[in-house]
């Protein structure tokens, strides 16, 4: 296993025998991501790949391999307790999914929803790619407007909005799995849940297709991304680059709980946190880093932190320090 910063782990059963691949990827997968039990038809035997990211709440994977079957059984959700729905995307490869007495086919660039606490059968018929998204299951219904008693969901994009959401997701993944930056990996969780909100939404209400205006909040989180350092960063500088005015997209960010200002302070606000605890960075000041990310003043500073993490920036400074530097578990604040 190596491990790619600033978020991302990776293995594969390469250098593994190949009587021991099924073992060792079923332990890999218990310690970083659910308790299952793998097996495979495959005359060549098994084959996979992985890489996995924790992001706040959220972790997410890319996996890649060859046909096999995935079990979690009774006893494997009472050994291996998680309280996570998962959200598969598959790239390549044609799958079946089992739960609670259903079957449904998967295709690729489909997507399916289920809870992980419950008993499940997943196989995969040739060589497959999938994304994963793994978040708490309070989370399905605050982020997605979608309650656990609707799962398994299967998500098919119609051609149009929905396919375009879908391309969206896997340009997202796929960017910061082969280049992560810690940039990315602050907006990555709400570009996610902004992205499979509007995916499931017609499965959730009446409504015919995802509503074209998502793609102002991607477009406005993307901006925001990349001019966070700069001072002149408003509501009504990214409403003029992404072309709509600032009420507008004030209601589309309420969908999510928050307000274009809101958001913008919450992306500084973890930049910051970021900064004072990377070991590199002990050497700048905290006024330095106030500053450098747009805080009016050091007391405005300790406030929005405290407010956030809990505790002051020296704080969290000092812990770092004794903890030896960043822990990588403790990923950005989420946003959405």
């Amino acid at each position: 296993m190596d491990v790619r910063p600033p978020f991302i782990t990776c293995t594969s059963t390469d250098p593994v025998t190949a009587r021991e691949r099924l073992a060792y990827w079923d332990a890999y997968n218990a310690a970083v991501l659910i308790g299952l039990r793998t097996s495979t038809l495959s005359e060549s035997g098994f084959t996979a790949r992985q890489a996995n990211g924790a992001l706040h709440t959220m972790r997410i994977a890319e996996i890649a391999g060859n046909d096999h079957v995935i079990e979690r059984s009774s006893r494997l959700v009472s050994a291996y307790p998680k309280d996570s729905v998962f959200a598969c995307h598959l790239l390549k490869g044609r799958a079946y999914f089992i739960q609670g007495g259903g079957c449904l086919e998967v295709g690729a660039h489909e997507t399916i929803i289920y809870d992980t606490r419950r008993p499940f059968t997943f196989g995969f018929l040739a060589d497959m790619h999938e994304l994963l998204i793994d978040i708490p299951v309070t989370e399905l219904t605050a982020c997605w407007g979608l309650s656990p008693d609707k799962l398994p969901l299967k998500v098919v994009p119609r051609p149009g909005m929905d396919s375009a959401l879908g391309a969206e997701l896997r340009r997202a993944f796929i960017s910061f799995m082969r280049a992560p930056s810690i940039e990315e990996a602050e907006v990555l969780p709400s570009h996610t849940h902004t992205l499979l909100r509007a995916m499931v939404q017609p499965y959730v209400s009446d409504s015919q297709g995802a509503d074209r205006s998502v793609f102002h909040v991607l477009a406005a989180k993307r901006y925001i991304a990349q001019n966070l350092a700069d001072s002149g960063l408003t509501p009504s500088s990214v409403a003029v680059d992404v072309g709509v005015s600032v009420r507008h997209l004030n209601r589309l960010f309420a969908s999510e709980g928050t307000s274009l200002a809101d958001y913008i302070w919450a992306q500084r606000t973890a930049r910051a946190r970021h900064d004072l605890v990377t070991g590199s960075l002990k050497q700048v000041s905290i006024g330095e880093i106030a500053f450098r990310w747009g805080f009016s003043s050091q007391a405005h500073f300790a406030r929005t932190i405290v407010a956030r993490y809990g505790m002051t920036p020296t704080e969290l400074r000092r812990q770092s320090t004794a903890t030896g530097g960043w822990d990588r578990s403790s990923a950005p604040a989420r946003t959405g």
